[in-house]
Protein backbone atom coordinates (compact mmCIF):
# COMPACT_ATOMS: atom_id res chain seq x y z
CA UNK A 1 0.00 0.00 0.00
CA UNK A 2 2.78 2.45 0.94
CA UNK A 3 4.76 1.54 -2.16
CA UNK A 4 1.81 2.28 -4.46
CA UNK A 5 1.12 5.57 -2.67
CA UNK A 6 4.79 6.54 -3.03
CA UNK A 7 4.76 5.76 -6.77
CA UNK A 8 1.60 7.83 -7.24
CA UNK A 9 3.19 10.78 -5.38
CA UNK A 10 6.36 10.59 -7.48
CA UNK A 11 4.34 10.40 -10.70
CA UNK A 12 2.21 13.38 -9.69
CA UNK A 13 5.30 15.40 -8.79
CA UNK A 14 6.83 14.69 -12.19
CA UNK A 15 3.64 15.79 -13.96
CA UNK A 16 3.36 18.98 -11.93
CA UNK A 17 7.04 19.93 -12.17
CA UNK A 18 7.74 22.76 -14.61
CA UNK A 19 9.59 21.88 -17.75
CA UNK A 20 13.02 23.50 -17.71
CA UNK A 21 14.76 24.09 -20.99
CA UNK A 22 18.52 24.13 -21.27
CA UNK A 23 20.10 27.52 -21.70
CA UNK A 24 22.98 27.66 -24.14
CA UNK A 25 26.09 29.22 -22.65
CA UNK A 26 28.99 30.18 -24.88
CA UNK A 27 31.85 28.40 -23.14
CA UNK A 28 34.05 28.77 -26.21
CA UNK A 29 34.39 32.51 -25.72
CA UNK A 30 37.99 33.12 -24.84
CA UNK A 31 39.95 36.20 -24.09
CA UNK A 32 43.19 37.01 -25.85
CA UNK A 33 45.82 38.67 -23.67
CA UNK A 34 48.80 40.47 -25.22
CA UNK A 35 51.43 42.84 -23.84
CA UNK A 36 50.32 46.47 -23.74
CA UNK A 37 52.33 49.52 -24.69
CA UNK A 38 53.59 50.89 -21.38
CA UNK A 39 54.99 53.98 -23.12
CA UNK A 40 51.48 55.19 -24.05
CA UNK A 41 49.72 57.75 -21.92
CA UNK A 42 46.44 56.63 -20.37
CA UNK A 43 44.94 60.07 -20.93
CA UNK A 44 42.13 60.81 -18.52
CA UNK A 45 41.31 57.19 -17.65
CA UNK A 46 40.41 57.03 -13.93
CA UNK A 47 43.17 55.40 -11.93
CA UNK A 48 43.11 53.72 -8.55
CA UNK A 49 45.88 54.91 -6.22
CA UNK A 50 46.63 52.50 -3.41
CA UNK A 51 49.32 50.88 -1.27
CA UNK A 52 50.08 47.23 -0.67
CA UNK A 53 52.22 45.12 1.66
CA UNK A 54 53.66 41.62 1.57
CA UNK A 55 50.84 39.04 1.28
CA UNK A 56 48.04 41.61 0.94
CA UNK A 57 45.40 41.44 -1.81
CA UNK A 58 43.54 44.50 -3.10
CA UNK A 59 40.37 44.18 -5.21
CA UNK A 60 38.99 46.41 -7.95
CA UNK A 61 35.95 45.93 -10.19
CA UNK A 62 34.88 47.31 -13.53
CA UNK A 63 31.62 46.93 -15.39
CA UNK A 64 32.34 45.93 -19.00
CA UNK A 65 29.55 46.85 -21.42
CA UNK A 66 28.28 44.64 -24.20
CA UNK A 67 30.19 45.32 -27.42
CA UNK A 68 33.45 46.36 -25.70
CA UNK A 69 36.22 45.14 -27.98
CA UNK A 70 39.24 45.50 -25.70
CA UNK A 71 40.36 46.44 -22.24
CA UNK A 72 43.77 47.91 -21.45
CA UNK A 73 45.17 47.14 -18.00
CA UNK A 74 48.05 48.99 -16.39
CA UNK A 75 49.39 48.12 -12.94
CA UNK A 76 52.33 50.38 -12.11
CA UNK A 77 54.34 50.30 -8.90
CA UNK A 78 57.68 51.46 -10.32
CA UNK A 79 59.91 49.61 -7.83
CA UNK A 80 61.29 46.56 -9.66
CA UNK A 81 62.75 45.15 -6.43
CA UNK A 82 59.18 44.59 -5.19
CA UNK A 83 56.91 42.11 -6.95
CA UNK A 84 53.16 42.47 -7.50
CA UNK A 85 50.89 39.95 -9.21
CA UNK A 86 47.68 40.66 -11.15
CA UNK A 87 44.71 38.30 -11.54
CA UNK A 88 41.66 39.05 -13.71
CA UNK A 89 38.35 37.34 -12.94
CA UNK A 90 36.01 37.70 -15.94
CA UNK A 91 32.47 36.39 -16.51
CA UNK A 92 34.01 33.47 -18.45
CA UNK A 93 36.90 32.59 -16.16
CA UNK A 94 39.97 33.54 -14.18
CA UNK A 95 43.05 34.83 -16.02
CA UNK A 96 46.51 35.11 -14.55
CA UNK A 97 48.64 35.29 -12.65
CA UNK A 98 50.42 38.09 -14.48
CA UNK A 99 53.84 39.20 -13.29
CA UNK A 100 56.20 42.09 -13.98
CA UNK A 101 57.60 40.32 -17.06
CA UNK A 102 54.17 39.29 -18.46
CA UNK A 103 54.11 42.38 -20.64
CA UNK A 104 57.43 41.49 -22.28
CA UNK A 105 59.45 44.03 -20.31
CA UNK A 106 61.15 42.36 -17.35
CA UNK A 107 61.80 44.15 -14.07
CA UNK A 108 60.29 47.59 -14.63
CA UNK A 109 57.68 47.53 -11.83
CA UNK A 110 54.79 47.53 -14.24
CA UNK A 111 52.31 45.14 -15.88
CA UNK A 112 50.70 46.54 -19.04
CA UNK A 113 48.27 44.22 -20.88
CA UNK A 114 45.54 44.41 -23.51
CA UNK A 115 42.65 41.94 -23.32
CA UNK A 116 40.34 41.37 -26.29
CA UNK A 117 37.57 38.90 -27.05
CA UNK A 118 38.24 36.12 -29.54
CA UNK A 119 34.80 36.77 -31.08
CA UNK A 120 35.37 40.51 -31.45
CA UNK A 121 33.99 41.65 -28.11
CA UNK A 122 34.71 40.93 -24.48
CA UNK A 123 32.18 39.19 -22.25
CA UNK A 124 29.94 41.79 -20.67
CA UNK A 125 29.52 41.95 -16.92
CA UNK A 126 31.46 42.75 -13.80
CA UNK A 127 35.19 42.08 -14.00
CA UNK A 128 37.24 41.75 -10.82
CA UNK A 129 40.94 42.58 -10.64
CA UNK A 130 43.15 41.32 -7.81
CA UNK A 131 46.48 42.93 -7.03
CA UNK A 132 48.60 40.73 -4.77
CA UNK A 133 51.73 41.79 -2.88
CA UNK A 134 53.86 38.82 -3.88
CA UNK A 135 57.19 40.06 -2.56
CA UNK A 136 57.03 43.53 -1.01
CA UNK A 137 59.49 45.19 1.32
CA UNK A 138 57.63 47.65 3.53
CA UNK A 139 54.70 49.43 1.88
CA UNK A 140 54.49 49.83 -1.91
CA UNK A 141 52.52 52.62 -3.61
CA UNK A 142 50.90 51.73 -6.92
CA UNK A 143 48.35 52.80 -9.50
CA UNK A 144 45.93 50.56 -11.37
CA UNK A 145 43.75 51.42 -14.33
CA UNK A 146 41.48 49.35 -16.59
CA UNK A 147 40.14 51.26 -19.60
Amino acid sequence: VYRNALLILIGAALLLAPVVSAQQVDLDQTIIVVPGDSSKSMGFAPRAYDTITQGETDYFTKSVSSGTSQLTLDLNWGTPSNSLTLWVNTPVGLYGPYYDSSDGIPSNGRIALVMSGSGGSLPAGTWEFRVYGDSVSGVEDYTFVAY
